[in-house]
């Protein structure tokens, strides 16, 4: 049959395994098989009830290393199948006013996957190539790394950090240690 197992967030403080469909891609998207999905601390907030965006109920997921198995008509070189790819995970609709400001990660209304739709802690998902980021270099291992580390690298961005300053990083998960190499590239000891 074309169904896949999922780890599926039912309601706070319950998974389940159910089997999903496996999804179909349009002209403008990529079929891909998951390798390698982190567990976000979003994901464990949305378990525990304490994320107010969180919606059940819901496949986890959007720590992702995967690779193209299948391409869409109207996808475009370079993508390929069997290319090594992450993925930007928010899905923004392009008229609020946050999105026409260029700010597309203020979304009004934001569908990150596996908070407001289905995430990829599945075998395969299907994707916008436009959210696709392709790499020889890293591993799908890496890859799934991509996401948290650049929340971090963000953060300081947003902080405005400028070399000779000093900041302080409470906790160092994987977004902590992106904010940590995101400081020290710029100059911060």
């Amino acid at each position: 049959m074309n169904k896949q197992p999922a780890l599926v967030l039912v309601e706070p403080g319950k998974t389940e395994v159910r089997a999903i469909d496996i999804p179909v891609p349009g002209p403008d998207e990529a079929l891909l098989q998951v390798n390698m999905v982190g567990f976000c601390g979003g994901d464990l907030n949305g378990f525990r009830g304490l994320f107010e965006l969180q919606e059940y109920p819901n496949v986890l997921g959007h720590e992702v290393g995967a690779t193209i198995l299948e391409i869409g008509s109207q996808v475009p070189d370079p993508f390929k199948p069997g290319m090594t790819v992450t993925l930007n995970p928010y899905l923004n609709c392009g008229i609020c006013l946050s999105c026409r400001k260029g700010r597309p990660n203020a979304c009004q209304d934001n569908k990150t996957m596996g908070v407001r739709r289905p995430g990829a802690m599945t075998k395969f998902i299907s994707v916008p190539w436009q959210k696709l980021h392709a790499s020889s270099r890293l591993s799908v291992r890496e890859l799934a790394l991509v996401e948290p580390l650049t929340v971090g690298f963000h953060a300081v961005a947003r902080g405005r950090v400028m070399a000779g300053e000093k900041v302080a990083v409470i906790g160092c998960g994987i977004v902590g240690m992106g904010a940590v190499a995101a400081a020290v590239n710029r100059g911060l000891k």
